[in-house]
């Protein structure tokens, strides 16, 4: 360091100080041998270069000496270049010398960092030996590293070509360095230099055109070798994807989750994952880096009930659209796809190495089966390794039979399980008739399933057979004294079944719960100002509510059976105990369980209930219980009683064709608000156009009779929207409706008297509104306690519904409802009450006010059977139909689990919900101009509605009102006929 001017003179480049010297020592050596002289000279051009190189070493050495000297004594935190200057200790004219050398090999500033700036960093990070990423997290706006510039310098094509001819001369190639220094554990420091820059100089190996084919096809063999590990690792039988079409079960349908099978492949063949994640984004600008993703996160609906829900048609209550989709959801949703074409990809590449691992493969297949897929279309699919053989998922299916036939006996010789039953009708076009034999193609079969007994129902509860044969009034051997009471005195208990308590406004149940309607309407279809008040709404009290359990199914095997025929019942009954695996042992060749002493629950329309009575009737002098059929109970569904329900209000409001004329007619509403329906409301509406126009008008009334009442206590509203502008307080809204409750239903005031009054004095079209109101509020009533399972508030309406069906000639159902009621709280013992009562309302989706009636579940499982998986085109035939109807709910199961695994939303054929907002404005701009809830003195009427209910009671208590027109109706019981549509109703 003493001598600066030799040091500066040899980083230029300068001959070295002892050269001269040198020559003068050769001319005096008198040699002839030119090899000796070429020798001489080659060692004194390495000397040369070996001080040229010392020298700048030493200049290094003292620099970095000098710069770890200074940072012992600087502050510690020194990260910006500018802090820098003046701190390295180095000195000024040796920086110089540095900044020289880098400017002479075309090193110069950065956009960002000046050169001084790019040496002193490099000079800091070689004493405190930082690495990159902590440079890059030290300083500002620092891109990179002099480093590589350093040694860009130190090899330049001389010294490079002299390095490389001195390893020549050694006989070391340049491979063989560099194999040997990786195989020398010693050289740990050399390897690890090697590995941060690995990137680099494998880079520069692609971009030489004389070895970018060679690299190449190196790393394509590598990473081929590896992706076929991973492959390899994927398909063995330990991964768990393995899928034998022949032990096919429903578990394994279920509980299939392709996020499951997408971080398997993730766990266990990263680089293959991640290699097919930029495949398939390889044209997407920016696109988003791979991150994993909880797999719940991706999951369109994780809802184990959306098949139960797609044959509910639940929805909102008013909603028009839906929200628009948030960005991160897209994001997410879009991820999601990507993950599902990954784990389609690798499931094929799976399923070409390994036959056996067909897990995506199969229960896609299977799904394909379920929606009716041609036979074509699954080959072609299967030949592409998307999806099993035809063959495959026959086998499967026969797998899933069998395990379907174990599942019904298993429930069944629990004993402590309900049967349900119901006929359906198909006409296989696919048959053609001849001369030689006609064939009717209109089929009519019979559908069964077996439900779990649920809320604790024990076997004791139905050991009761000798019971109640012991005072059955079928029983030859019984005193007809002793027999259950019958006519006038059984009606007369059904009002003491549920004892109604008066509160402190004189208000009954009744009345408390049209109140309560009054307000849900308000809040839920008027001015935004009432929702507010929603959730401070209380639902009224419970009589005796059934607890949430969800509902436990087997569908059976459908049966070739008419059952519209009392024998047709016989047959149905004596299937499905065989399918459960009961009966009595004597008279039976097969294992089965002896239930002798139990009763069994049947389910079923009040139809069936008539063909089963009589079926009893006419068995009853049989020897043994078996053979007399004395374990059936009959439980009647309640889906197809508000289905009779709905029918009696269309007889009294739009049967009379002068109950038409009217402009405060339900006829004039239908035509206000379904002009192109009139026709078909008119004649045979169908339950569920009827349903629609109870629950739409009668809101429209029920929000016409509130602007009436607010305009009486605020004589300026003229509208509800007024009314919200005076912001009433929740109070005077409950108190409002009490009033309403009292001055707008028939039921509040008393219609008899005012039709006693002159005929000047009334107003007729205001009595008949009243009425509308009353019977629109006991419909909405039944809809409602059925939906929320308080089986208590169903049971308090039915002597309503017994006066309504007697006045409106359905005397069969007025009758059979009546036995039934008084059977249960009169005739069974407590166990069998409890079984009964608790058991006639389920719930499929395990959700609150989600009830519905057991013969809705057989309806809608009629559906799937006749409509979605009962084959299609050549291949709906009835023998498909009965093999396939077991499966009924494992295909549900697996079409909500495919559309969970292929984010493709929830499965469903219903219609977006109506928007009543117009609906209600036009119905509100009619009601104004004529005024059904006003009292207009000396208001006339086309048609005058009968009380019905006051009808009833007469009819039902007269000597021989009890068996009135009853042949007139045979064919109303059990004959409704059911469409998808009727059970796609958000409160059936």
């Amino acid at each position: 360091m003493a001598d600066e001017s030799g040091v500066t003179r040899n980083l230029m480049g300068g001959d070295p100080p002892d050269a001269a010297d040198d020559k003068t020592e050769e001319r005096c050596i008198n040699i002839d041998d030119d090899h000796y002289r070429c020798h001489k000279l080659l060692i004194l051009i390495l000397i040369h270069h070996h001080l040229q190189l010392l020298s700048l070493l030493l200049v290094l050495a003292d620099a970095l000496q000098a710069i770890a000297e200074a940072m012992r004594c600087a502050d510690p935190i020194p990260y910006h270049t500018s802090i820098l200057t003046g701190k390295l200790a180095v000195h000024k004219h040796i920086f110089d010398i540095l900044l020289w050398e880098l400017q002479q090999h075309g090193i110069g500033p950065s956009k960002h960092v000046t050169l001084e700036e790019q040496l002193a960093i490099f000079l800091y990070t070689s004493v405190t030996n930082l690495s990159i990423r902590h440079v890059g997290e030290h300083f500002q706006r620092l891109n990179g590293t002099i480093s590589n510039l350093w040694i860009a310098l130190m090899l330049d094509d001389a010294n490079l070509a002299e390095a490389l001819r001195l390893l020549t001369a050694h006989g070391i190639s340049l491979p063989a360095l560099l194999i040997s220094v990786l195989q020398t554990p010693r050289f740990l420091n050399e390897i690890n230099n090697l590995r941060r820059h690995l990137p680099s100089i494998l880079s520069a190996f692609l971009a030489h055109p004389l070895l970018h084919d060679t690299i190449s096809q190196w790393a394509a063999n590598i990473h081929t070798e590896k992706m076929v590990s991973s492959i390899r690792a994927l398909t063995a039988s330990s991964s768990g994807w393995h899928f034998s079409a022949v032990g096919a079960s429903s578990k394994r349908l279920a509980d299939f989750r392709m996020e499951d099978l997408a971080v398997s492949m993730e766990s266990n063949a990263p680089e293959l994952f991640c290699l097919l994640g930029s495949l398939l984004s390889a044209l997407v600008k920016d696109p988003t880096p791979y991150t994993p993703v909880p797999a719940e996160s991706l999951m369109v609906d994780d809802d184990e009930d959306e098949s139960w829900a797609a044959a509910d048609g639940r929805h909102d209550k008013n909603e028009a659209s839906p929200e628009p989709v948030k960005e991160d959801a897209k994001t997410q949703q879009r991820i999601a796809i990507l993950r599902i074409k990954m784990v389609l990809i690798i499931s094929i590449l799976m399923h070409s190495s390994n036959q056996k691992c067909n897990a995506f493969e199969s229960v896609f297949g299977i799904f394909l089966h379920s929606c009716n897929t041609p036979e074509r279309v699954i080959n072609a699919l299967a030949q592409m390794g998307v999806s099993i053989s035809v063959s495959a998922i026959n086998r499967a299916v026969q797998s899933l039979s069998r395990e379907t036939v174990q599942t019904l006996r298993t429930m069944g010789q629990s004993l402590v399980v309900g049967y349900a039953y119901d006929n359906f009708d198909i006409d296989f076009k696919t048959r053609s008739p001849t001369i030689k034999k006609a064939v009717d193609t209109l089929t009519h079969m019979t559908s069964g399933t077996l439900i779990q007994l649920e809320h604790r129902v024990t076997r004791e509860d139905l050991r009761c057979s000798a019971y109640l044969w012991a005072w059955s009034k079928l029983n030859p051997s019984i005193p007809s004294y002793l027999r259950q009471p019958a006519g006038l005195s059984s009606y007369i208990q059904l009002h003491s079944i549920h004892p109604d308590a008066v509160d402190a406004y004189g208000f009954g149940r009744r009345q408390r719960w049209n109140a309560y309607k009054f307000l849900a309407d308000l809040m839920k279809y008027g001015p935004p100002y009432f929702s507010q008040f929603q959730g401070l709404l209380q639902h009224p009290e419970a009589v005796d509510q059934i607890p949430v359990v969800k509902m436990r199914q087997a569908p059976a095997r459908a049966m070739d059976i008419n059952q519209s025929k009392v024998s047709g019942n016989l047959q149905a009954i004596m299937d499905l105990l065989q399918q459960g695996g009961v009966g009595d042992p004597s008279e039976s060749q097969f294992d089965i369980m002896d239930m002798r002493e139990y009763v069994i629950l049947f389910h079923g329309d009040l139809g069936t209930g008539e063909r089963v009575q009589t079926l009893m009737e006419r068995r009853s002098i049989e020897d043994t219980p078996w053979r007399r059929f004395q374990f059936v109970v009959f439980v009647m569904g309640l889906f197809h009683l508000k289905m009779a329900c709905a029918d009696a209000l269309w007889r009294i409001f739009l049967e009379s064709k002068t109950g038409r004329e009217d402009k405060t007619s339900l006829m004039q509403y239908v035509a206000l608000t379904r002009p192109r329906e009139t026709g078909k409301i008119g004649s045979d509406p169908g339950f569920r156009r009827m349903h629609e126009v109870i629950g739409h008008i009668g809101v429209a009334l029920r929000l016409d009779a509130w602007c009436v009442e607010a305009k009486r206590h605020f004589p300026s509203c003229n509208s509800l929207e007024g009314f919200a502008a005076t912001m009433p307080s929740l109070e005077l809204l409950k108190s409002m409706a009490r009033e309403i409750t009292k001055s707008y239903v028939a039921d509040g005031l008393n219609i008899f008297e005012a039709r006693l009054q002159a005929e000047s004095m009334r107003d007729k079209q205001h009595e008949n509104t009243l009425l509308m109101h009353q019977y629109f509020l006991l419909y909405e009533e039944l809809s409602w306690s059925m939906n929320e399972g308080d089986i208590g508030r169903v049971e308090s309406l039915f002597p309503s519904w017994i006066y309504l069906f007697k006045a409106t000639g359905k005397h069969k159902y007025a009758r059979h409802m009546a036995k039934f009621l008084g059977d249960i709280h009169f005739v069974y013992p407590a166990g069998l009450r409890y079984a009964v009562r608790y058991n006639m309302l389920v719930n499929p989706m395990g959700k609150a006010g989600k009830f519905r009636g057991v013969d809705w579940v057989v309806e809608s499982n009629n559906c799937d059977i006749k409509v979605t998986f009962g084959g299609h085109g050549s291949n709906y035939t009835k023998q498909r139909v009965i093999e396939e109807s077991p499966l009924i709910d494992v295909y549900r199961s697996c079409h909500t689990s495919m559309a969970q695994n292929l984010s493709v939303g929830s499965p469903t054929t219903n219609h977006a919900p109506p928007d009543l907002t117009k609906t209600l404005e036009r119905t509100a701009i009619y009601m104004k101009d004529h005024r059904p809830n006003e009292f207009i003195k000396g208001r006339s009427t086309m048609y005058q509605i009968p009380d019905m209910l006051d009808r009833g009671q007469n009819l039902l208590y007269s000597t021989t009102g009890i068996h009135e027109g009853e042949s007139d109706e045979s064919e109303l019981l059990g004959g409704i006929a059911v469409e998808s549509e009727d059970l796609a109703i958000s409160d059936t």
